[in-house]
C-alpha cells in the first residue's frame, strides 16, 4: 500500500520537471575574482583583490522562441559587474555588455537590434 502511495507523487514530479525542461531561456554567469600579490611596491609587498582576474564577471539571460516555419525570435541580456564590490561595469548600465533582440531564419540567417558584442 505504501509503494502505491509514493509512486503517484514521484511520477507527478517527473512529469512536471520534464515540462519545465522545455523552456528556451538560459541563465548563465561567471564570477572571476582573484588575489593579486606584488612584492616590492615602494619597498613593501601589496596583496589585493582583483575582480576580472582572467575574464570579466558577468551574468545573463538568453533564449529563443520557435515562431514556426523555421523562424525563431531570440534575445540576450548580459550584465557585467565588479565581484569585489558588486558595482555594475560598463558605465553602470544594467545590461551594458549585451542587450539585443532579433529574428533568426533557417534560410536567410539572423538580424538583431541592440547592444551586441562582435565575436
Amino acid at each position: 500500500m505504501k509503494k502505491g502511495a509514493t509512486a503517484g507523487p514521484v511520477l507527478a514530479l517527473m512529469f512536471s520537471a520534464s515540462a519545465f525542461a522545455q523552456s528556451g531561456v538560459t541563465l548563465y554567469g561567471v564570477v572571476d575574482e582573484g588575489i593579486n600579490y606584488t612584492n616590492n611596491v615602494g619597498g613593501h609587498s601589496l596583496t589585493e583583490l582583483a575582480s576580472g582576474f582572467a575574464q570579466g564577471s558577468r551574468w545573463g539571460l538568453k533564449g529563443t522562441e520557435d515562431l514556426g516555419g523555421g523562424l525563431k525570435a531570440l534575445f540576450q541580456l548580459e550584465n557585467g559587474f565588479n565581484a569585489s564590490n558588486g558595482k555594475a561595469a560598463q558605465g553602470g548600465l544594467m545590461f551594458g555588455r549585451q542587450a539585443y533582440v532579433g529574428l533568426s531564419d533557417n534560410q536567410w540567417g539572423s538580424v538583431t537590434l541592440g547592444r551586441s558584442m562582435i565575436r
